[in-house]
């Protein structure tokens, strides 16, 4: 099989970041890493990565640059820190930020590379670990149509589909959008399922309730996979400890939508109670 010819970098190499490098070197594209853990890079050195000491260095490897850190203060690092992108960016280099951030940041960056020559892509990410390690992610793309056909091929490889939101900043919206509907879901699912066990029905026989009527959901059929991990985001945590990501993406849906003038009720209780560590059923082993 021919080698393609775009060389591709992956900034930020966990539970997404990992598997997409993987799938690209798999499907043999040149794949520059960088990560601030040696762990993943080394094990990605060892498919036939090329490994980064700085996102800048991995700039100077790639003509698409996948950026999948966690929020938007790592993401500023990344492009305009030291040792970031900026530095070595060269004209025509796109910049595609995986990351859930809110519109202004990408915006941001956008402008910051724009200034360089360089182009972004606005490309959240759905799906979560099980998607990123089959390919089958969903890609929410905002930027110019020509820049996303460009990517395309690469995004092909580890995305099962990809749908262009509009202009930068609309793939944020986009996914905010449906991290407000996911984690109502979430926490829908937990309340029905403990108010089920509360009146004798059997966990498993609850959830099969709900997978035959209109309240099936893609939630409830991997709930037995990545109900757990979704359950503990919603857990007590102390303060000053990073926001694990459901509580993070609610706090920004709630900005856009005051920036906006959007009112949502349902999605500012829902939000209060991730982050009072009180969702019901949360804590329920069999649940």
């Amino acid at each position: 099989m021919p080698q393609p010819d775009m060389r591709v970098g992956v900034i930020g190499l966990g539970a997404l970041g990992r598997p997409v490098a993987e799938l690209l070197l798999k499907a043999g594209y040149r794949t520059a890493v960088y990560d601030v853990r040696s762990e993943p890079v080394a094990e990605l050195a060892a498919l036939g990565a090329t490994v980064c000491g700085s996102p800048a260095a991995v700039a100077q490897h790639s003509d698409l640059i996948i950026s999948l850190v966690s929020d938007a203060a790592q993401t500023n690092a990344v492009v305009s820190g030291q040792g970031g992108i900026l530095e070595t960016l060269q004209p025509g280099t796109i910049f595609a930020t995986g990351s859930t951030l809110g519109p202004a940041p990408v915006q941001r960056v956008a402008r910051e590379i724009a200034a360089k020559g360089g182009e972004t892509l606005d490309m959240p990410i759905s799906g979560g670990i099980i998607a990123a390690r089959e390919g089958t992610l969903s890609l929410m793309v905002g930027g110019a149509p020509a820049v996303l056909e460009r990517a395309r091929p690469v995004f092909k490889v580890f995305a099962r589909d990809i749908t262009h939101t509009g202009d930068i900043g609309s793939g944020q919206a986009a996914k905010l959008a449906h991290q407000l509907v996911f984690s109502v879901n979430v926490m829908a699912l937990l309340e029905g399922l403990a108010l089920g066990v509360a009146g004798g029905v059997a966990p498993e026989v609850m959830k099969n309730v709900l997978k035959q009527g209109l309240a099936n959901s893609t939630v409830l059929q991997v709930w037995h996979d990545l109900g757990p991990r979704w359950k503990g985001m919603l857990k007590s945590a102390a303060p000053g400890v990073p926001l694990p990501n459901m509580r993070k993406d609610l706090h920004l849906v709630l900005e856009l939508a005051q920036e906006l003038g959007v009112e949502l009720r349902i999605g500012d209780n829902a939000s209060r109670v991730a982050d009072a560590g009180i969702a019901t059923g949360h804590d329920h082993p069999l649940i």
